[in-house]
């Protein structure tokens, strides 16, 4: 005995022996129905503890109730798998013995097991009393790690505020920074599980164009930190958490601890939006996860891809002219993806670009090209571009096969939005394309070609109609629209523009067109289903409106109701206009009948009129080149094909080359070489200068290619 002390002594004066966590019990366990909690209704493991309720009793593993029924040591197992990856490897959190999280067992709340008033749902996370973190999950979010990783990031980015940043950060108590712990928690989620990669893209197809902080789908807004993560490695994504200021968005977050202009922010956000094109995030693999899923959408369920890529108005075909529709204009670091066809033997492609800098005050754009390879992932970057008036050029190489022209709203004063500000409150940036030797989506020869199978042309318009549908001859489908399913056209209805239609019943004098995508559903009278608007298994009548990017799912609408914006309401016939998600903030309530003049409806943004054809002129020649013209061997641009970011630099820099082998060289002001990298350019190049021991200072940086040498000058800052 003597001896098994004296060792235990030792141990403990060691330390090899770590203290155990103790369990903080709340003040909320103190009243009904929480003060029925035991300590033989709970399981312990490490970092956990898991309390539930009288109904399953001390067995929650062999209750009776399918739905009700959890193994508490199973739960905890995931938890502590979660745990060791969020905080021991990626650190987000500290578990120290001076912090909290290094004293207190996270607790974990079963809903629907207290019985009346006690806690329910499906599965929330926060903590306890300024003290620890906590979730409350019902017992079918603990089958797998898919709910409770997100929570638990939850759970431990309450911790940020009680032991890490206790100045007022951490995203606390300011409502423009609260979509972020949603984002960051889906974030956090594909680094314990990267199949989540590309969980939900139909919504997220649907509201790129949003501004980043919009929620709308603020769920999803993760794929921005990849970037981070991509460019700068995941501290940086902690840091935005434990060194942000009260009262401050992400962004700003981001932008202050880079020391960047507002300009240098847009760069950024650029970064991330050109690579949204063929999802260019090889960390984790999550890039072939997203492009994965997009193609088992497009294949399986391509009702959901409706509006993945930009669909423009033309304005004239003669002349190449186009123009976002107001639906898809970009917001605040919103993008656009356009398909670019090109009609050229040559492929080299010409696009006048021209902003409406009068629609408001901040204004603003970032644009350039992306090329894609055969298999879907990224070829190479064209330039960034931030004129609001430029005439931009892409040749496309031999292995390209698909052409994209990527436009993002760039704010020149970033504005933080509050919860649900409402569509007319939010700032848009729309612009004008002249395109030669190319045609956007929805103009190409073969729109839409893959689901035109098992079909024929209707003999009213030209439009595609799948033979399992049934079209009144009286009806009317234009020539990029489409029919599919088991859907019923009759009367005069006329589905128009590239309008997709799929088991739907269309009747009487129903008019369907611009970019809308109905799915479902009854649709009779005057009813007009416009622009972006996405209607599944709905009951629209009477003269009601459906347009803009309205999003809904299974509701009634009837009389002259006017449903558009960014609206996503219940069912409702009270005549009105309803452009919002109905919120405190804008000042709307369901089916409340405010009309188009109403304070919550007033537009921030001005109208425009459109660039006349000697505003939107070429400068130069754009006509086709013969492909036998051109050299063989793609020589270099400087300014185009080469990109150096951020430029000055501080910590790390990125350089995208062409498609071709280089040897990257960097030299001092002494006309030293400090650093040489063999590249073989597909994939761009992220260098770390304090691995690589560059000081603060002006470099020359120095590619040879097979056909081409060029430097460019480098700012590395502290």
């Amino acid at each position: 005995m003597k001896t098994c002390l004296q060792l235990l002594l030792c141990l403990l004066l060691t330390g090899s022996i770590t203290a155990q966590k103790t369990v903080f019990i709340p003040s909320e366990f103190s009243s009904a129905p929480l003060n029925t909690w035991s300590y033989s209704k709970s399981y312990q493991s490490a970092n956990f503890i898991v309390f539930w309720g009288n109904i399953v009793g001390t067995d929650p593993a062999n209750y009776s109730d399918a739905n009700l029924r959890f193994n508490p040591q199973s739960v905890c197992d995931t938890l502590e798998k979660i745990y060791t990856k969020f905080v021991k490897e990626i650190k987000f959190c500290s578990d120290t013995a001076t912090k909290n999280l290094g004293k207190y067992k996270i607790i974990i709340v079963m809903n629907d097991t207290w019985g009346t008033n006690g806690p329910s749902g499906w599965a929330f996370g926060g903590t306890y009393g300024n003290t620890i973190g906590a979730m409350w999950v019902h017992p079918n979010a603990t089958r797998d790690g898919g709910v409770i990783s997100h929570e638990l990031t939850h759970s431990l980015q309450g911790m940020i505020s009680i032991q890490e940043n206790t100045v007022g950060g951490g995203y606390i108590n300011y409502e423009p920074a609260g979509f972020f712990w949603e984002a960051h928690a889906n974030y956090m989620r594909t680094q314990m599980y990267p199949r989540f990669a590309g969980d939900d893209l139909p919504r997220w197809f649907g509201t790129e164009m949003f501004h980043f902080s919009s929620t709308r789908h603020h769920y999803g807004t993760f794929k921005l930190l990849y970037t981070i993560q991509q460019l700068e490695g995941i501290g940086m994504v902690n840091r935005l958490w434990k060194e942000s200021l009260a009262n401050e968005h992400p962004l700003i977050t981001y932008r202050r601890l880079k020391g960047w202009t507002q300009a240098q922010l847009d760069d950024f956000a650029y970064e991330y939006a050109k690579r949204e094109a063929t999802y260019d995030y090889p960390v984790n693999g999550f890039g072939g996860i997203m492009r994965a899923e997009r193609d088992r959408l497009k294949t399986q369920e391509p009702h959901y891809i409706w509006r993945m890529h930009t669909v423009l108005t033309q304005i004239s075909a003669t002349t190449g002219r186009y123009v976002v529709p107001d639906a898809f204009a970009p917001q605040d670091y919103g993008y656009n993806i356009i398909p670019l066809y090109t009609t050229c033997s040559s492929r080299n492609v010409i696009v006048k670009f021209k902003g409406h800098t009068e629609v408001n005050a901040t204004a603003g754009w970032r644009y350039g090209f992306v090329a894609e390879n055969a298999d879907g992932t990224i070829s190479r970057y064209g330039a960034l571009n931030s004129a609001n008036e430029s005439q931009i050029s892409f040749q496309m190489n031999t292995n390209e096969t698909k052409l994209y022209l990527v436009v993002m709203g760039a704010p020149t004063t970033h504005t933080s939005y509050v919860w649900e500000p409402g569509w007319p409150k939010i700032k848009r940036y729309p612009y004008e394309l002249r395109i030669a030797n190319a045609v956007p989506e929805g103009y190409q020869s073969t729109f839409r070609s893959t689901y035109k199978t098992n079909g024929h042309v209707h003999s009213n318009g030209g439009g595609w109609v799948s033979n399992t549908a049934t079209v009144a001859s009286t009806a009317y489908v234009g020539p990029s629209a489409i029919v599919r399913g088991s859907s019923n056209i009759s009367g005069t209805a006329r589905i128009e523009g590239t309008a997709w239609v799929e088991n739907a019943t269309v009747s009487n004098n129903v008019v369907i067109k611009g970019n809308a995508n109905v799915w479902n559903g009854s649709y009779s009278g005057n009813a007009q289903i416009l622009d972006n608007a996405i209607l599944n298994n709905c009951t629209v009548s009477g003269s009601a409106i459906v347009k803009g990017n309205a999003m809904e799912w299974g509701v009634t609408f009837g009389n002259s109701v006017v449903v558009g914006g960014d609206a996503e309401i219940g069912s409702c016939s009270t005549n009105g206009t309803y452009l919002q998600f109905p919120h405190s903030n804008n000042g709307r309530a369901e089916c409340d009948g405010k009309g188009a003049t109403d304070a919550s409806n007033v537009d921030v943004n001005s109208t425009y009129t459109q660039f006349t054809d000697t505003q939107m002129a070429f400068s130069g020649t754009v006509a086709c080149t013969t492909a036998a013209a051109l050299s063989a061997v793609h020589v270099i641009d400087v300014e185009k094909d080469v990109v150096i970011y951020p430029n000055p630099a501080a910590g790390a820099f990125n350089v995208s080359l062409p498609d071709e082998s280089a040897v990257l060289s960097l030299y001092n002001s002494d006309g030293k070489e400090v650093l040489r990298k063999s590249v073989k350019a597909t994939r761009s190049l992220t260098i770390d200068t304090a691995a690589e021991g560059l000081t603060p200072g002006v470099f020359v940086l120095k590619v040879t290619g097979k056909t081409k040498t060029f430097t460019k000058k480098l700012v590395v800052t502290k």
